[in-house]
This record gives C-alpha cells, structure tokens and sequence, in this order.
C-alpha cells in the first residue's frame, strides 16, 4: 500500500474516515445510554447507583439466610440447605437475566420515542445497552453469591465461571426475542403487559423453585414435554451444574441450545427491526 493511500483520510482504516467516525458517535451514544439508565434509575436517592450492587447482594444473602436455616437434612431427601440455595439462586440468577432484557426491551421504543424521531443511531443500541445495563447488574450478584459461599465456608468449584459466558449468552437470546417484542409494542400497545404476565407463569416453567427431576419423575406428562422443549431451561440447569448443584440435571442437548438459541434469536430480532424500522419511526 502507498504513503498515499495510507494517509488518505477517505481510507476506511483511516482514523478521520467517516466509517471510524461513526463507529465512534455509535459507541458513544452507547456508553451514554448505559450511564444514564444506571444513574436514572436511582436518581435522587442517597446511595445512587450503589443499589445496582446492593439489590443482588441482599437477594442472595437473603435467599442464602432463609433457605440455608429452613432446607435442612430431612429423612428421604437428598438434598442440604446448601444444595437448595445454590439450586434457587443460580437458576435464580439465569432467570432474572433473561425476565430483565426482555421486559426492559419490550417498550424501549416507546419509551425511547424522541430518541428515535429526533437523533440518527442505529437503534440496536438501545437494546444493547440494556442487556449490558443488566449483565453487569447480575454479574454482580454473581459473583456476591460466591463471596457468600466462600465466607459460609460452602465455595463451589471453579467451573462456576462458566456461569458468566452462560448469563451473557441467556442476556443476547433474550435480547433478540426483545427487538421482536418491542417492534410489536410501537403498533400494539398491550404487548408490554402480556409479556409481563407470559413471565409469571414462565417463572414456574423452569426448574429454579424445583428440581427438573421432580418433574421428569412426576405423573405430570405434560409439564415434563413443557420443560424438555424449553430452551430457557436448559441455561438455566446448565448455570445450576457449574456451580455444582447436586439437583440440577441439564440435558444432553445443552451445549448445542446454549450456543444455536442466542445466535437464531439475535439473527431474527436484527432481520426483524432492519425491515420495520421505517414503519416503527412512523408508528412512533
């Protein structure tokens, strides 16, 4: 390559090119929308952004306190206090991951309406900024579930950190059925209220309250087919084995839906918002 065409500033490797000038307005727009949503949120309270660390903290140590005194070694189970805490809070964890993206997700256009009409951005960002907003909210509360087991004297073993890449890939599959949804709210408006109900009932659809096992083992035939078709079920029992959960049972098919359900869900979400766009800016 010449001096020329090295220094040409129209080069798209050049740092005044206008393709590096708006990946940099993009990731700047970006990391203003994650700054707000974590300040905004608590704005005007004391501690400010600190109860993004203190909700997670006070979840698990309370979960840990509670459940750790009342799930003692009974005749006939199999399981200890501590299995059952490790089994609640990090299918726990999963799943608050997965209901925060998408209810979050779900208006943002809405709520974002001004954004969008006003500023040009690709409107991805603000989906992506919630799902980080959310990532290293429950990163945390991750990672207080291990000082709190570490400091009980209980630490799970290392392939806990599997459950990091494990909330990151449950965050994006959400995120993707979230640009979905939020593409549905601009035109209908009751769609943030279904999903908040489909949430409630998919609670109990997932092994975090029980073990898989009591279900697979249970005369329900029908919520056994419920759970085994679930993907969300297998993020969440794959989260409970790395934190070595003695209840947890992720199926054979684990590996491949961790990785193919966050790609075809991204995929059908940025498919989806790349063709509705013009007719959401108009909804809006």
């Amino acid at each position: 390559m010449s001096t020329s065409a090295a220094a040409d500033p129209a080069s798209p490797s050049s740092p005044s090119s206008p393709a590096s000038a708006s990946r940099r307005e993009a990731w700047d727009f970006f990391s203003l929308l994650v700054r707000r949503d974590l300040k905004v949120r608590y704005a005007g309270s004391a501690l400010g952004s600190l109860w993004n660390v203190i909700h997670p903290v006070m979840m698990i140590l309370i979960y840990i306190i509670i459940f750790s005194a009342l799930i003692t070694n009974r005749p006939g189970s199999e399981a200890s206090g501590r299995d059952y805490v490790i089994h609640l809070c990090a299918g726990m964890i999963v799943w608050l991951v997965f209901a925060d993206v998408l209810g979050r997700s779900t208006p943002t256009f809405v709520e974002n309406a001004n954004f969008i009409k006003r500023i040009s951005f690709p409107p991805i960002l603000l989906h992506a900024s919630i799902l980080a907003n959310v990532l290293l909210v429950h990163s945390i509360g991750l990672a207080a579930l291990w000082i709190l087991l570490l400091v009980t004297g209980a630490p799970p073993p290392a392939t806990w950190l599997w459950t990091f890449p494990i909330l990151w890939l449950v965050g994006v599959m959400a995120a993707g059925i979230g640009m979905i949804l939020s593409s549905f709210h601009v035109f209908f408006r009751d769609t943030f209220q279904v999903v908040t109900v489909v949430l409630q009932i998919g609670f109990w659809l997932n092994p975090i309250v029980y073990p898989a096992s009591l279900i697979r083992e249970s005369s329900l035939s029908m919520a056994a087919s419920v759970l085994a078709l679930n993907p969300l079920a297998q993020f969440i029992g794959a989260a409970q084995a790395a934190f070595g959960d003695s209840l947890a049972a992720p199926g054979p098919l684990a590996p491949a839906v961790l990785l193919i359900c966050p790609l075809l869900s991204l995929g059908a979400g940025m498919l989806f918002l790349r063709r509705l766009m013009p007719e959401i800016r108009d909804g809006l």
